[in-house]
């Protein structure tokens, strides 16, 4: 019984490819299925179309959108360890300005250009787009790594390819599907600072090291710890004062699909609700409003049967955001800011009712949250793409041609409505009244700034295709293309045009062996004439053991694929600006004549260079994909990557005394190398039990070959020859002990120091400590490691999936006001307990408290540094399905419950202060929801 539902199972898994993808599948029933026939039928997508797995020879990963279950407002923050190879780093969550960075295999270049070509449904598209879509509305994310998979795109693919493919109809039956998920959002972790009184005796302990005297006297010590004197001894947590405990979150999803013999079609409405940790401004004040990030999605994919011969296709998506941040900037990174430098004791919340407290250097985080005004931003995307396909098979069997158009929109709009308020500092006159000195004054509210932007892309595509086995051995695969793109950002004389032909031709044998070539031809106005096209051409191979006939059958070994390839792709993506010559130029002013009036003037920009082109990378890659016992499956890549043509500044060859900036040439080289690898492990157990394990983890790390960098008198202080953004930084090797200890050190020319301030090592050995000390220590903060960890569970209904994600060899930086106390006399954190001391000398862990911005601590040293590494639960899902007959009952087909718990903990190195991934700002986010789905 247990291998007739193993049976049953696969057979359905092919029946739904089947259906999907209108392949003829036939399979004979047998105690077991060989898995080898099932990868027949198991398809891959690739550039400009699809592939069966067997056939692909390329390096290509991908996820399903039903597989995303992190409950986060940005798609991207989704694929954290998901897709081998892909690097998400995530810099913030505030509602709507949220941006991850995305790169495949690390980085490739220090030019300005990292960043991967985004296509959505066969057209190119922006990270930002991509980023507002939902899991809801996703078939596949796929991305495309090695030259054979990538060429065809020529200068576009050297930094890896994401394809984005959207849901279609696929049943004949109609399906309405409705589900809501709602829940509340808090802080991972905030900085921890010190209270009014631990403030005050440790300002005062900073002093007397810097031989001053104490300022907090006894008294003042006393009234901030006891708090009776909250007005002029005060004591503000200004996080617990702006932030609330938890914020709501709420997404509500809609989606319609069918199809008949002539018509398939889908369509989704996917509305966000995403509020900020703020406290609710806009219910207590006429003069502020909430934060706030509404997003509604929108999407109708329609499939038509024209004729026999001739198929159409409209694809139509979406979004429509609008946000709303209390205060006058664009998101609110200043407000935490502001709450990470103001000391607990700086001036009350409130001097009396109604009147903010603040000072001649601070204004009140309170009053800028209630009384500042708020920014509104909306914006508006649009994807149209028009498709025709045509049946040439009465030419010759399996010939087709292609036509498409795609359209691409995005507007996005600010306005302000801004005011200014009063703040009172406090003080007392002779008689012991109370005196207030006055800040700023209250303002009506008024509309003073607003500004627009709006970009549009337009793609034409058309491509010949051929598809045809002969004699039931030899499978010949084709597709020619041309495509014209035209962008252009409103506003601007400009716009930037690309045109390409591409092609590729796979060949096989029996299922045996497969040949590959590539290759694409794109040409570029940002270039200048003779060095606007490029030819980019690669080829791949594939052999298929467990077709042999000494492996056929084999019943632990079921499939065995090697793959390897060669090419040569290129990046355009080299910056907005133009290399013959500048679009922009700065201006300066000048006193002529005998008035005073200055007279507008231009300055000479940097020299063009009229030889400037792309980037060119040759990438060489082999790897195999294997599955085990029927159960395991196993896939394995390594690759060598070679980036040439980067952009630099000549500063080696050309002199100073030039005169002028110097040009950007293409004369930088970088390495890079690694290794990717999954395996996943299947299983079915007894009473309709099913689980897997899955486990991937991938590796890049680059070099900078050459980069004509200015001359230096240290051979380490080049960055030549070392990882890209190498961080550059004294080696702290302790705390000076003693007078005795600075005297026998080498000088330190950056201030006089004391005992308990940082030493560094003296890399040159010429006896003083100064800019020619920097080593290259540490890593990073993109991890040259990432793993993912993924795991589900099925049983009578119940579901579980868990998903663990971690990176390694990287490195953070903790400076700033989080962790150098007092500086700008500002607050000081938990951090600075471990504070130098002589009696505290041996375990300390944290430099002399001072006063002053000590010039020597605060440098880039080692000693801030901490390990970056980390291993967070980024998701975990518990679901229930009722039982079909119950679901029945109500007119259903389908009613499932969950909960939902998305950055659960982190596992790192930041002592729990901060997030690993998050070092200021807005803060990472822990997520807990819960939701219903139901299926009509």
């Amino acid at each position: 019984m247990r291998n007739d539902i193993k049976n049953i199972i696969y057979i359905r898994r092919i029946l739904l490819v089947s259906l999907l993808f209108g392949m003829n599948c036939s399979f004979a029933m047998a105690r077991t299925l060989r898995v080898d026939t099932l990868l027949q039928n198991d398809i891959n997508k690739v550039a400009y179309g699809m592939q069966p797995k067997w056939m692909t020879t390329g390096a290509v990963s991908s996820v399903r959108g039903n597989e995303l279950k992190s409950f986060v407002p940005n798609i991207a923050n989704m694929l954290n360890g998901r897709i081998p190879g892909l690097v998400v780093q995530q810099w913030g969550c505030e509602p709507g300005a949220d941006s991850p960075a995305m790169n495949a295999r690390g980085v490739n270049t220090y030019g300005s250009g990292t960043g991967l070509f985004i296509v959505i449904d066969g057209f190119q598209s922006t990270e930002a787009y991509f980023q507002q879509l939902t899991p809801q509305e996703i078939e596949s994310i796929t991305l495309l790594k090695d030259a054979s998979a990538t060429a065809i795109y020529g200068s576009k693919g050297a930094n890896g390819v994401l394809l984005i493919t959207t849901k279609r109809g696929t049943s004949d039956k109609i399906k309405i599907n409705f589900s809501i998920q709602s829940g509340f959002q808090q802080p991972l972790r905030l900085p921890e600072f010190l209270g009014a009184y631990d403030y005050a005796t440790l300002y005062n302990e900073a002093l007397v090291n810097d031989g001053k005297s104490p300022f907090y006297t006894p008294m003042d010590l006393e009234a901030y710890k006891t708090g009776n004197d909250p007005i002029f001894h005060p004591d503000v947590d200004w996080y617990g004062t702006i932030l609330r405990k938890a914020a709501p979150i709420t997404n509500y999803n809609f989606t319609a699909s069918g199809s008949n013999e002539y018509f398939r079609y889908f369509v989704l409405l996917n509305v966000l609700d995403d509020r900020s940790l703020y406290r609710k401004a806009g219910n207590v004040s006429d003069f502020s409003k909430n934060g706030t990030y509404t997003r509604y999605n929108f999407r109708t994919n329609i499939d038509v049967k024209l004729s026999k011969r001739l198929q159409g296709a409209i694809t139509l998506g979406g979004t429509i955001e609008d946000k709303t941040n209390p205060g006058t900037s664009e998101n609110t990174s200043g407000m935490f800011d502001l709450m990470s430098s103001i000391a607990p004791n700086a001036f009350p919340v409130y001097v009396s009712t109604g009147m903010y407290g603040g000072n001649s250097m601070y204004s009140n985080p309170l009053g800028d949250l209630m009384q500042t005004g708020y920014t509104s931003y909306n914006g508006r995307s649009l994807q149209a793409i028009f498709q025709l396909k045509g049946d040439l098979g009465f030419i010759t069997p399996g010939l087709s041609v292609n036509g498409a158009v795609g359209f691409n929109t995005y507007f996005k709009s600010y306005s302000k409505k801004s005011r200014q308020y009063a703040r009172y500092s406090v003080d007392r006159d002779n008689a012991d009244e109370i005196i207030y000195t006055t800040y700023g004054q209250n303002t009506s509210l008024a509309g003073d700034e607003s500004s627009s932007s709006q970009w549009r892309d337009y793609s034409l595509q058309a491509s010949l295709n051929y598809n045809r086995t002969f004699n039931g051995l030899h499978n010949i695969d084709a597709i020619y293309l041309g495509s014209y793109n035209d962008y252009v950002v409103t506003g601007t004389d400009l716009s930037y045009k690309n045109i390409a032909m591409g092609g590729r031709v796979t060949y096989s044998y029996d299922k045996r062996y497969i040949g590959e070539f590539s290759f694409g031809y794109n040409g570029t106005e940002n270039f200048p004439k003779g060095h606007r096209f490029g030819f980019f051409p690669a080829g791949s191979l594939g052999w298929i053991l467990s077709n042999e006939a000494f492996l056929k059958g084999n019943p632990i070994l079921n499939y065995l694929k090697l793959r390897a390839s060669y090419g040569i792709v290129g990046n355009d993506n080299i910056g907005g600006i133009r290399y013959m010559f500048d679009q922009y130029y700065d201006g300066y002013g000048y006193h002529l004549g005998n008035s005073n009036n200055v007279q507008d003037g231009l300055v000479q920009g940097k020299l063009a260079n009229p030889d400037v082109t792309w980037e060119k990378e040759k990438k060489f890659n082999v790897g195999f994909e294997a599955t085990l016992v029927n159960k395991i499956d196993v896939s394995f890549d390594y690759f060598i990557q070679k980036r040439s043509n980067i952009l630099s500044q000549p500063y080696r060859t050309v002199p100073d005394y030039l005169g002028i900036s110097r040009p950007d040439i293409n004369i930088g080289k970088v390495d890079n190398k690694g290794l990717e690898t999954s395996i996943r492990y299947n299983g079915i157990g007894k009473k309709d039990l099913t689980y897997f394990v899955e486990t991937s983890l991938w590796y890049a790390k680059n070099k900078v070959v050459y980069n004509a960098e200015a001359i230096q008198e240290n051979e380490y202080l080049y960055g030549t020859g070392r990882i890209v953004g190498q961080p550059f930084v004294l080696e702290a090797i302790g705390f000076f002990k003693d007078e005795d200890d600075i005297l026998k050190s080498p000088t330190q020319t950056f201030t006089d120091v004391r005992p308990g301030d940082i030493k560094y090592k003296d890399q040159n050995k010429d006896g003083k400590i100064d800019s020619n000390d920097y080593y290259p220590i540490g890593y990073t903060s993109m991890p040259q490691i990432t793993l993912g960890l993924h795991g589900g569970i099925t049983f009578k209904g119940f579901d579980m999936d868990i998903f663990f994600q971690g990176a390694a060899n990287r490195t953070v930086y903790c400076g700033g006001k989080y962790y150098h106390a007092f500086q700008n006399d500002g607050k000081i954190s938990s951090i600075a307990l471990g504070r130098w001391t002589p009696e505290t000398a041996e375990t300390a862990t944290y430099p002399r408290l001072s006063s002053e911005n000590n010039l020597n601590n605060y440098q880039a040293s080692s000693f801030w540094q901490k390990n970056g590494n980390f291993l967070k639960l980024r998701s975990l899902e518990i679901g229930y399905t009722l039982p079909f007959q119950l679901s029945r009952k109500i007119n259903l087909e389908k009613v499932r419950i969950f909960a939902n718990g998305t950055n659960l903990f982190s596992l790192d190195h930041m002592d729990g202060f901060t997030d690993p991934e998050t070092m200021s700002g807005y803060p990472a986010l822990r997520i807990i929801s819960f939701g219903l789905s139901i299926q009509l």
